[in-house]
């Protein structure tokens, strides 16, 4: 059997009571429910301090994600790192509007489809924000979900608006129940319910601006009060805060009910007691005093701990004659910290990933830059040679040159536009293969005439090996002739002069196609791979600097194998040399030409 606050006084008091002392009953019920009324006191406005500063967390970091979501969404489409980010916060969706109601732009982030928006509650939006940025009422969206809206104004009549759930903040209020009928209930800053014991008041945010607390909270005040409770038809006592920011209210009461009970208990039982039980009655109190203190100022340091910043503070496990009260309160306590640290670290994991591929896009756009600008002046140079007649007149052979290096750099930069656009389409799974077959022996020779020249220029030595009883599987030619070439590109690229890059070929075990492209240059290590095989990233910006390009040629390579049911292995060492293994087998979707 648990044991409880009730029984344990009641058990001593049965002991020590004396029947002569009850005059000293009511005296001792009188304290007794003086310092009831106190511990809830501390407890109860401990209990709101908490849930107030979890939600002050929860506040910020989504107006932070809002105002990022934003920024992303007026420059394009947020990316999916940050989509990922404003749905593990809460977020619905996101829009822009104008004041009139207009939509001009919407981001879906937890469902399929952004809901409409009435244009009286936008008029209302609009017309309570006080600054730039600011918290909505509480109300159901269009498909009937509770539902808080962060609005920002953007200037030129537009208006962002993001749909914010309230489950996380119903999740804090279902994490506090003590005694029969203690909980807690948050509202909005008009007084609409957002979480409350009663379900019916939560989905229809029922306002209760006119009870106490209520009143007190929306003024910005926090302490502790005594109220009728509409809810529970009962008077009740009851901590309450204010969340800085948004405005909502915090309160945890608890019938003043259970708080006479036990006052009660105490009178009854020392009725009953012998004067011989005063001393030991004393002592008793005495112990019974510092075990209910124990506990509260075990949580209460554990609350300090967390508020400070250590996201790790437990509540220590206590005796064994601790209340079971306390017990739930300190086991609660710990599940709130838990839930704050593990929401906190989710939040700068994906911090984190947001940052790197902030990063990553900075790195390829200024890649990408220096590699567009290379054959674009080379366009615009030699084509002003032409228009300017710079040679003489315009049968001078040297414009036949300026015409054929105008040809080179503009398939170059097609080349490059096209290598963009082929890996979106992979990323995005709309790339699409055909179905002849393909003569991998033609491709190859293909590839090794188109990279002659850079072999020539680097001063390096290329080696082929070629079966020819390779299989014709069905696919696309132009793509596997494309996988090579960027293979053997890099590889020419990354060996010094008087090294070797090879090409080998032939009939796999299992019917398919092996190619491996080998050097023996400057190699990479196994995290130098991880990176070299992410779209859009390079090895490192010096190197890239040193040997250009854009670091879309092995991704790229990697995507258009993988399409044709492949596989791309990169085994490579520093100073060692890479080697690049492409693996194609026959799949039920690429079956063997006939």
């Amino acid at each position: 059997m648990s044991l409880r606050l009730r029984h344990l006084l009641a058990a001593a008091f049965t002991v020590i009571a004396t029947v002569p002392l009850v005059i000293l009953g009511a005296w001792v019920q009188q304290s007794s429910l003086d310092k009831e009324l106190a511990t809830v006191h501390e407890k109860h406005l401990l209990l709101a301090g908490n849930i107030t500063a979890a939600l002050e967390r929860f506040a910020k970091d989504a107006e932070a994600t809002f105002r990022l979501y934003v920024d992303q969404a007026q420059a394009g489409r947020p990316s999916a790192t940050y989509v990922e980010l404003a749905r593990q916060i809460g977020f619905r969706d996101l829009r822009i509007v104008e004041r009139d109601g207009r939509l001009l732009r919407s981001f879906a982030v937890a469902g399929p489809q952004v809901p409409e928006i009435a244009p009286a509650l936008l008029r209302e939006i609009d017309a309570e924000l006080t600054g730039e940025a600011g918290f909505s009422r509480v109300v159901n969206d269009a498909v009937g979900r509770p539902t808080i809206y962060l609005a920002r104004r953007l200037g030129e009549g537009r208006i962002a608006l993001a749909a914010l759930d309230t489950a996380y903040i119903v999740k804090l209020q279902q994490a506090i129940a003590f005694g029969r009928k203690g909980h807690a209930a948050i509202v909005d800053h008009k007084g609409n319910v957002i979480a409350h014991p009663k379900p019916d008041w939560t989905e229809s945010h029922k306002n209760i601006a006119k009870v106490a607390p209520v009143r007190r909270m929306m003024n910005g005040e926090t302490g502790v009060t005594t109220f009728f409770s509409p809810a529970m038809q009962a008077d009740m006592v009851s901590g309450f805060t204010t969340v800085a920011g948004p405005g909502w209210g915090v309160m945890v009461p608890q019938p003043l009910e259970e708080l006479e009970e036990r006052a009660r208990d105490v009178f009854y039982a020392v009725v009953a007691i012998g004067a011989l039980g005063l001393t030991v009655a004393a002592a008793i109190g005495w112990f019974l005093a510092g075990l209910m203190i124990q506990p509260v100022q075990a949580v209460l340091e554990a609350a300090r701990q967390l508020g400070s910043g250590v996201l790790t503070a437990r509540v220590a496990p206590q005796t064994t004659l601790v209340p079971e009260e306390f017990a739930q309160l300190a086991a609660g306590f710990n599940g709130m910290a838990r839930t704050i640290q593990d929401d906190k670290s989710d939040l700068l994991r994906a911090l984190d990933g947001a940052q790197i591929a902030d990063r990553a896009k900075s790195e390829f756009l200024a890649a990408m830059g220096h590699e567009l600008r290379t054959p674009l002046n080379a366009i615009i140079g030699f084509s002003e040679v032409i228009d300017r007649e710079l040679y003489g007149p315009i049968g001078d052979a040297r414009y036949k040159e300026s015409a054929r290096d105008i040809n080179e750099s503009g398939s170059h930069l097609l080349a490059l536009i096209n290598d963009i656009l082929d890996l979106s389409k992979i990323e995005a799974g709309k790339l699409a293969l055909g179905e002849e077959p393909i003569d991998f022996l033609n491709a190859l020779h293909g590839a090794l005439e188109m990279v002659e020249p850079l072999v020539r220029e680097a001063e390096v030595a290329l080696e082929a090996s070629l079966a020819n009883d390779l299989p014709a599987l069905l696919g696309n030619e132009t793509k596997i002739k494309q996988v090579v070439i960027n293979l053997l590109s890099n590889a020419i690229k990354f060996t010094p002069a008087g090294g070797r890059v090879s090409l080998a070929a032939w009939r796999s075990d299992e019917g398919g196609v092996a190619i491996d492209v080998a050097d023996n240059g400057i190699g990479m290590s196994a995290n130098e791979i991880a990176v070299a095989l992410q779209p859009f990233r390079q090895v490192d910006g010096r190197l890239s600097r040193r040997y250009e390009g854009t670091g879309l040629g092995l991704p790229l390579a990697k995507g258009l194998v993988e399409l044709h049911g492949g596989s791309l292995e990169v085994e490579s060492e520093p100073g060692a040399g890479t080697r690049v293994k492409v693996r194609i087998a026959p799949q039920d979707s690429l079956a063997r030409a006939a």
